[in-house]
């Protein structure tokens, strides 16, 4: 593998590019794009991995973005005009290519796994016909059930933990291992509660609780949950999960059958929804931005924010007629409390429940006697940043970025 320069234009600042060949490809690298990008140690920091030169302060952009480009053995190295040089190897330059976007090599090595929605069905025969879901808690720090672990909540939105110890403290050794611990005014750390009201909300209370995200009032709705149930001497209290994900792609199909119900879909995708928290007196939380699905370029979910209980009751200056809208939340409504759609199991001490609150809504039965459950609100930023150094080898990582 050799490089060729094909094509350079200098002297026209922003506009300067150099063409190469590389593996019978071309490739246009704007030289502004190599001037910040410079892999040098006077530019890149080699142990913090971050730029040393700010080009937008650190150099004049209209003068020093000139430079001779030529090929040195296997590298392209540019010598600018103000004495700077910088180099670049044939790999750095297949792996940092982006034009044209046919030539464009995309790094798979470092591609998270797709995620594979699921319903009821679904769900029990991963369940039966597998080893899904049975994480051992006197395994957990393994490095293989660890990615087991972590596999299962980015690609199924959730998983369980068995065999650990009924206590808060095992309760806090899980959490930390998955991630940080998100604090929040219904606790700094991990929480642990009765239906004793000592909080203003309805999931301090033994009635029941339909599906639902949490923190849909907060802009940093939490990115994970985790539920350890350590006590209850009564009947009821089941919980139930639906995978919204899955929820999505039939709303997709009846949006591509239907005509009304793609006014649904967008309405779900686009109109903002109020939601609120003002149970206690010192603490009122709003949130208006969002719809209650947030679906990304491609049309793939990204974030779910849903529950009746939390909506407020202002719906002025909305972009749809108001009906439309109520349609439209009835519709999804029926779909994630459609017995095909969810799952139904109770709790039990010595299992956790971890799952992620952007994508699967829980709910609870009402239930008597005493239940104590405690648990965890965790970020997602942390959680992602562990798994990705589970998956991916330094390295490989360090060259897609």
């Amino acid at each position: 593998m050799t490089i060729q320069i094909v094509d350079s234009v200098e002297n026209r600042s922003f506009d300067n590019y150099v063409t190469i060949k590389l593996n019978d490809s071309l490739y246009l690298f704007h030289l502004v794009y190599l001037r910040d990008n410079c892999t040098g140690k006077e530019s890149f920091h080699g142990e913090t991995h971050q730029r040393l030169i700010d080009i937008f302060n650190d150099i004049d952009l209209e003068k020093d973005l000139n430079g001779t480009v030529v090929v040195e053995g296997d590298e392209l190295v540019v010598k600018w005009f103000d004495g700077h040089i910088s180099r670049f190897t044939e790999r750095w330059l297949l792996n940092h290519a982006y034009y044209p976007e046919k030539n464009v090599i995309n790094n798979k090595a470092v591609k998270l796994p797709n995620r594979i929605t699921w319903c009821k069905q679904e769900f029990n025969e991963l369940k039966q016909a597998s080893d899904h879901f049975k994480n051992d808690y006197n395994h957990i720090n393994d490095d293989s059930t660890k990615k087991i672990i972590f596999n299962e909540i980015y690609q199924y939105g959730f998983t369980l933990i068995d065999n650990v110890p009924v206590s808060l403290d095992a309760t806090k050794e899980v959490s930390e291992l998955i991630s940080i611990i998100r604090p929040t005014h219904y606790d700094t750390g991990v929480w642990d509660f009765t239906s004793d009201l000592s909080k203003k909300d309805t999931a301090y209370t033994s009635l029941a609780i339909d599906m639902h995200t949490d923190g849909n009032y907060w802009y940093e709705t939490p990115g994970l949950q985790l539920f350890h149930l350590l006590l209850h001497d009564g009947q009821g209290g089941e919980t139930r999960i639906c995978d919204v994900a899955h929820i999505l792609k039939l709303i997709k199909d009846k949006a591509n059958e239907d005509e009304s119900w793609q006014e649904t879909l967008e309405i779900l995708t686009k109109q903002p929804i109020e939601f609120h928290q003002s149970g206690e007196s010192e603490n009122v939380f709003i949130e208006n931005r969002y719809p209650i699905l947030q679906v990304d370029k491609d049309g793939e979910l990204i974030q779910c924010r849903w529950n009746t209980s939390d909506r407020t009751s202002m719906l002025k200056g909305t972009k749809y007629p108001v009906n439309e809208i109520y349609r439209a939340m009835a519709r999804f409504n029926d779909l994630i409390n459609d017995t095909d759609n969810y799952v139904r199991f109770p709790l039990a001490p010595g299992t956790i429940l971890v799952f992620d609150n952007w994508r699967v809504l829980h709910a609870r039965t009402a239930f008597n006697g005493k239940r104590r459950l405690c648990g965890s609100y965790l970020t997602r930023d942390d959680f992602l940043a562990r798994y990705r150094s589970l998956l991916f080898n330094r390295e490989q990582w360090l060259e897609s970025v």
